[in-house]
């Protein structure tokens, strides 16, 4: 009777300092995610491989966030180097003949291990962007009272500089630019400057048509394909067209589950993930995929208010520019916004790297969260 109290008190402790509403959330995501993964893995008769890997990760990632919010991200910060030096080390593997160029991609942003055949593949730019946002989050938090100075934001700009140069030599542009729009939401949440954004966001408008003739076709082609789209909607813009139909063809309750019907649509089950949604559950399952992302977002911006320090605050911040950053630029592809570029949409996108890793982010916002609770209850005497 005493050791089922004890085991009781154990889970009230647990589950009274935890962010179940964050949890929640993500649960929800998941288990959408893998339903669609599952629907658009049957449709294309890809086999089990299609959708196990998503539920395993799924549930992998779960423990990995469940055991990470109960270890304190000050001392994972103070180990930033550690987390940082491994990530990094495995993004320079992709530039041996252990990198991997995945098929109808055009990056070498994969580790391939013969283990099994298909063989089990890694993309190591899921966790850099873990390590980035805490080690970038500790830079900050040491030089918070001097950011503005012009030598700080050179140091911070080529810790940035770092991340965001090894995802571009590997070809992965989208993923880079995922990198640049942490970093900026990071250094706005620090304090940086207006200005300085204001500089930086002319610096961009002047370099785009400086750069543009030095594009390769292929990608001039992606973003000649969103206004000139009929010229393009039998080449490179006939992955968004498609997808756009599919969408289209869902109306308000969509055609359902599992009977869609353009399931020969490239990265269904992955980048395209919201055709699916669209098409086999309507307006209504796409509303209803978009609310969930919002709300993860919001809530995950909640705790960066309610964080205890500052260094908490930066965390959190950087994971909701990343959930953010992806979200956007995921679903602007999808809906001939933006260029195809090769992004996956947070927690329903196909992808064991993608989901675990995510799991690991969510982790430290659980993190700090919990954290934050035990110090507003007392239970810490002074601030780190």
């Amino acid at each position: 009777m005493l050791r089922r109290e004890k085991k009781r008190g154990k889970l009230q402790t647990f589950f009274g300092d935890t962010d179940m509403a964050l949890w929640t959330l993500c649960l929800l995501a998941s288990v959408y995610g893998c339903v669609l993964v599952y629907s658009a893995a049957v449709g294309a008769g890809t086999g089990k491989s299609g959708y196990l890997v998503q539920f395993i990760a799924s549930a992998v990632g779960l423990c990995i966030a469940f055991l990470m919010s109960r270890i304190d991200y000050h001392d994972l910060c103070d180990l930033w180097y550690v987390w940082a030096g491994i990530a990094v080390f495995l993004v320079l593997l992709t530039f041996t003949p252990l990198g991997l160029n995945v098929s109808g991609t055009d990056d070498t942003a994969w580790l391939g291990f013969p283990i099994r055949n298909p063989r089990i593949t890694f993309q190591p730019s899921e966790l850099l962007k873990i390590a980035f946002i805490l080690s970038f989050a500790t830079h900050l938090d040491k030089v918070k009272d001097t950011i503005n100075r012009p030598l700080t934001l050179l140091t911070l700009c080529l810790h940035g500089g770092l991340a965001c140069g090894l995802i571009f030599l590997q070809g992965d542009d989208g993923t880079a630019l995922v990198f640049a729009f942490i970093f900026a939401a990071m250094l706005f949440a620090a304090g940086l400057h207006l200005g300085y954004f204001a500089a930086a966001f002319g610096a961009v408008a002047v370099a785009v048509p400086l750069l543009w003739p030095h594009l390769d076709e292929q990608k001039q082609a992606r973003f000649l394909a969103l206004v000139k789209v009929d010229e393009y909607a039998q080449t490179e813009g006939w992955q968004q067209a498609h997808g756009l139909s599919a969408i289209g063809s869902g109306r308000l309750r969509g055609l359902g589950l599992l009977h869609g019907e353009n399931t020969d649509l490239f990265a269904r089950n992955n980048d395209f993930i919201f055709t699916v949604a669209g098409e086999e559950l309507g307006f209504l399952g796409g509303a209803a995929l978009l609310l969930l992302l919002l709300c993860i977002i919001l809530r995950v911006l909640h705790n960066a208010r309610t964080a205890a320090d500052f260094k908490g605050t930066l965390i959190c911040s950087g994971m909701a520019a990343l959930l953010a950053a992806q979200s956007l630029i995921n679903l602007g592809m999808v809906l001939r916004v933006l260029p195809v570029v090769g992004i996956t949409l947070p927690f329903f996108s196909a992808g064991g790297s993608s989901v675990a890793t995510l799991y690991l982010g969510m982790g430290l916002v659980m993190s700090v969260y919990c954290q934050s609770r035990m110090r507003s209850g007392g239970l810490f005497s002074k601030k780190r």
